[in-house]
């Protein structure tokens, strides 16, 4: 799969005078940054055919070179309308379904879309709770014979094998041919794009709750002061760090824990592979309840002879400051790779045809869901005298415009390992709520309370 992506360097955002427009800068090009981006981009296209009033500007800032630099790109890609905590669920529906529209409408080889079919295997001494549970997918496990699992697989003859789920409920993609999609849309619907930058502070409004600009600072340019109405942090696991460098004075802290979400992967060739077999679509196999210890491990299969292996932790290392400085740990791939030796394959004393390896660091809310929000106010400390504007004042008029929003700090962020999946849905349901509609989902459990 080529990973070169073809956005590095590209031309910054005309730097532009302060004005009381409706812009909005989203912070992270990963998945959920592209796709909120993407959705907003669009609700503003329809906005301008109903009404004739320019929407504000869109501008994505990206603390890396390229798009989705982190776990975005990497992810194993496997989507589905099942398997979400209680008040994820009705996100997670909405989700699926625009993947499924967005594909029908766009041709599923732009993304690598495609059917998928979701295998567990249980040794017969095995006594504990089986993963993925029973409860998982939509409808209750089915017992399969051996045959059933994916030519790739060796088989032995003490498992027993479940098909959790399988097509209309699952599909695939690949996430990094999605993000670069993302790219491609969001450009062409006129989304602004800054590298190489991170934001430093921002200004807030006079006499409304919503900021007037925000400062970024680049590393081969000079700071930029653009627009701001709005800012969306979807930063994965460094929005804390962003949203305390940015509101130094609130009286929250995102409830996220980034050292124990990494896990390491990699990609190997399919053993024997044959251009018919993509035909069946993607199969993906967890063999969490036979893995010796603690670790577990699932084996996904993309288009074209490629298979992703994943699911295994990694030693706990602190989150570092930048996500080039992310990489796999090689004591734990080579631990990987000798346990996925004996599921595969694999001619005798024959080596794994490994192409890539990787660990990510996926943001892990510790309330147990993602956080999809809009801030309040009050809570970020803005009246504090060391900022440029230090009254909260009373609503205004700008706060009552339903169709642009009332501006201000929104979060959409802590997806964990549903970054992919949940992309969709909660882009979808954040530019509802940065235009001040109503959200297609309940958003109650999606809060930090």
């Amino acid at each position: 799969m080529d990973t070169t992506w073809s956005n590095v360097q590209q031309p910054l955002a005309p730097q532009r005078d302060v004005s009381t427009g409706d812009d909005t800068v989203i912070l992270g090009a990963g998945v959920i940054g592209l796709a909120t981006a993407y959705q907003l981009a669009l609700a503003h296209r329809k906005t301008v055919n109903a009404t004739s009033r320019p929407p504000g500007k869109i501008i994505v800032v990206e603390r890396a070179a390229h798009i989705s630099p982190a776990a975005s790109g990497q992810a194993t890609g496997g989507l589905g309308d099942f398997g979400f905590a209680s008040g994820v669920a009705d996100l997670g529906v909405l989700s699926y379904r625009l993947f499924q529209e967005l594909a029908l409408a766009n041709g599923m080889e732009e993304f690598g879309f495609g059917e998928s079919t979701i295998y567990r295997v249980i040794p017969d001494n095995f006594t504990g709770t089986p993963k993925p549970t029973d409860s998982w997918g939509p409808s209750p496990p089915m017992d399969q014979p051996l045959s059933a699992l994916p030519d790739w697989i060796r088989p032995k003859s003490h498992w027993s094998v479940q098909r959790m789920t399988g097509p209309s409920h699952a599909s695939h993609l690949d996430p990094a041919q999605f993000c670069q999609f993302l790219f491609k849309e969001c450009k062409n619907l006129g989304v602004e794009f800054i590298f190489n930058a991170n934001a430093t502070s921002v200004q807030a409004a006079p006499r409304a709750r919503h900021f007037t600009s925000i400062q970024i600072k680049q590393q081969y340019h000079d700071p930029l002061n653009i627009p701001c109405k709005s800012l969306v942090i979807a930063a994965g696991p460094w929005s804390p760090h962003v949203f305390s460098l940015l509101f130094p004075h609130a009286s929250l802290q995102l409830p996220m824990n980034s050292t124990a979400s990494a896990g390491n992967h990699f990609r190997v060739r399919t053993p024997n592979w044959k251009p018919e077999d993509d035909v069946k679509g993607s199969e993906q196999v967890f063999f969490q309840s036979d893995v010796p210890g603690r670790q577990g491990l699932d084996i996904t299969s993309f288009s074209g002879g490629e298979l992703y292996v994943g699911g295994w932790g990694a030693a706990p290392e602190e989150l570092p400051e930048l996500a080039e400085d992310v990489h796999a740990q090689s004591g734990e791939i080579e631990r990987m790779k000798e346990v996925a030796k004996g599921y595969l394959r694999v001619p005798e004393g024959g080596e794994l045809d490994v192409f890539a390896v990787g660990r990510c660091y996926r943001p892990l809310s510790t309330i147990g869901h993602p956080i999809v929000m809009k801030v309040d106010w009050e809570l970020l400390g803005m009246e504090d005298e060391s900022w440029d504007r230090p009254l909260p004042s009373k609503q205004g008029r700008d706060d009552q415009d339903g169709r642009y929003g009332p501006g201000g700090l929104f979060l959409n962020t802590a997806h964990f390992d549903d970054g992919v999946t949940l992309s969709l849905g909660s882009g979808k349901v954040m530019s509802e709520l940065l235009m001040g509609l109503p959200p297609s989902v309940d958003t109650s459990g999606l809060g930090l309370r």
